[in-house]
């Protein structure tokens, strides 16, 4: 939906989803939720010294077009409700790709693997790091999530995690993770006592924790997709007391983080078949195949999807993007 102001009588454009419709013309529909976000609104736009006066500081903002109501689930920046008003900042909800156990992007998007064969030709031809092993319930390589104060301003502090996330009722200590259930069996994911930590000379001492399998899925907001909370660990990552390292050469959060955790995930078995096995039908019908890809030897199947992630107490989101792979050829 959006709202349309035309100077005089404020406007309403509802467009309803598929379900909407449907539900509209069963009798069933009922609004219950509603959400609100200003995606379209650049607050870099607000000049406080404007050279014509403070009555112009957000006129830029105030005459940019607002977007049209839209079906899609693209809400991504969400207008929260809040009655603490001590919160100055608000933690952000990154994808880890410095950690030495961490999936990096490879093409704009995150590798999984379907089978060891895959993972490594992969590894052969794009390096270490660049693919995860689906179903995996090691940490050797997962995709790490990192909820913090992007910020390079609040710095890596205990006092300041304390200040600006503990105390706020900030500190993120689950994300719910929703998929689509054609391709994905299920979510692994840490443990609350996982740990994620450095020492007093900057050095990671986090371990690597084992993934398990979570339980509990629920049907998401539509039809074909699946929602599972998965735990977040609070984090003990603090700039060194003891010697001169940059951190941020393990994390991407420019400022402190509050919590972290890991996931993998698990595809149905139909679709881990080998070069030597034929190739189950959802290859064809959700995604392409016999696609050669630079750097790697052979032809490959890939189907693209996302995971969408929200936290509970911050309520930050992140879409991860990820490409489902299996070498065809070699």
């Amino acid at each position: 939906m959006a709202f349309l102001d035309n100077s005089g009588d404020i406007i309403l454009d509802a467009v309803l989803t598929e379900v909407g419709r449907r539900k509209m013309a069963d009798g069933t529909f009922k609004i219950s939720k509603f959400a609100l976000s200003d995606d379209e609104i650049n607050y870099g736009l607000y000049r406080l010294n404007h050279s014509s006066g403070s009555a112009y500081r957000g006129l830029e903002i105030l005459q940019t077009p607002i977007l049209e109501g839209t079906t899609e689930l693209n809400l991504f920046t969400g207008l929260l409700s809040l009655s603490n008003l001590n919160i100055l900042y608000m933690p952000d909800l990154l994808q880890n790709t410095k950690l030495s156990t961490a999936l990096k992007q490879k093409n704009n998007t995150n590798y999984v693997a379907v089978n060891s064969e895959t993972q490594k030709a992969i590894v052969a031809g794009f390096g270490d790091g660049y693919s995860m092993l689906a179903g995996q319930s090691s940490t050797e390589r997962s995709i790490v999530l990192e909820s913090g104060i992007n910020n390079s301003d609040v710095s890596m502090t205990s006092t300041n995690q304390a200040s600006y996330i503990t105390s706020t009722n900030m500190l993120d200590t689950n994300v719910s993770v929703t998929f689509n259930t054609n391709y994905i069996g299920y979510v692994l994911g840490t443990t609350p006592s996982a740990r994620f930590a450095t020492s007093e000379d900057g050095s990671w001492i986090g371990g690597s924790p084992t993934l398990r399998r979570r339980t509990g899925v629920a049907p998401a907001d539509r039809t074909g997709f699946g929602t599972v909370d998965n735990p977040m660990s609070k984090a003990s990552i603090y700039t060194p007391t003891t010697a001169d390292t940059d951190i941020t050469t393990l994390i991407n959060c420019a400022g402190i983080i509050g919590s972290m955790a890991a996931i993998n995930v698990a595809v149905d078995p139909a679709l881990t078949t080998t070069t030597s096995q034929p190739s189950d039908a959802r290859w064809t019908k959700f995604g392409t195949t016999g696609q050669t890809i630079t750097d790697l030897a052979g032809t490959y199947s890939t189907i693209a999807t996302s995971l969408e992630l929200a936290t509970n107490n911050s309520s930050a989101t992140l879409n991860i993007p990820i490409t489902l792979i299996k070498q065809d050829t070699a």
